[in-house]
């Protein structure tokens, strides 16, 4: 509704309200802006709700939660990791992953080296066993995305990627280039 208003707006004072619009009801643009915004704020919200709980149940079958899939996704998608970067990455600290972690390896979902350049760094990895784990957990999540982004424009899916970019501090921007790069897409899960 808030962007749907906003739309209308921008089109019949010929302006662009996200970037600095100069005509027009000052404070009616402001009230816009802060719908938008709070527009925003409720569909990520209720998007990351959704997304959550296409992977709670599959975790559910397994005793896992939602800390387990974090750890499968960045050993999967940045093979090597440290364990330190996962803390970093995660913003969390060691006590809250020890459990998981070690509950994931004794399963055999992950793997845990020791860095050939310091024995003393752990690097993570999936084993192709948590390859498969990520790949069920993730299906709903998958689905979910394929179905938005059939419904959508190629130009809709770019100006989303570009948004969320743009929201995103720079060390995180440095994992999505890191998450994302990889020599074959269909290698994902």
């Amino acid at each position: 509704r808030g962007w749907s208003r906003l739309n209308a707006m921008d089109r019949s004072q010929g302006a662009c309200i996200g970037r600095g619009h100069t005509g027009g009801d000052a404070a009616g643009v402001a009230a816009e802006k802060k719908r938008l915004v709070h527009t925003g704020l409720v569909l990520h919200f209720m998007v990351q709700l959704s997304i959550s709980e296409d992977a709670d149940a599959r975790l559910a079958q397994k005793s896992m939660g939602r800390v387990h899939h974090r750890i499968l996704y960045f050993a999967h998608f940045a093979p090597g990791l440290t364990v330190s970067e996962l803390l970093a990455v995660l913003g969390v600290r060691h006590q809250n992953i020890q459990a998981p972690m070690r509950q994931l390896a004794k399963a055999g979902y992950l793997l845990t080296r020791a860095s050939p350049t310091d024995g003393r760094v752990k690097q993570l990895y999936c084993s192709r066993k948590g390859d498969k784990l990520l790949e069920f957990v993730s299906g709903g999540q998958r689905n979910r995305f394929q179905a938005a982004y059939d419904s959508v424009t190629q130009q809709d899916i770019d100006s989303y990627f570009k948004v969320m970019t743009s929201m995103l501090d720079r060390h995180r921007r440095d994992w999505v280039r890191r998450l994302t790069e990889l020599d074959d897409p269909t290698e994902s899960v």
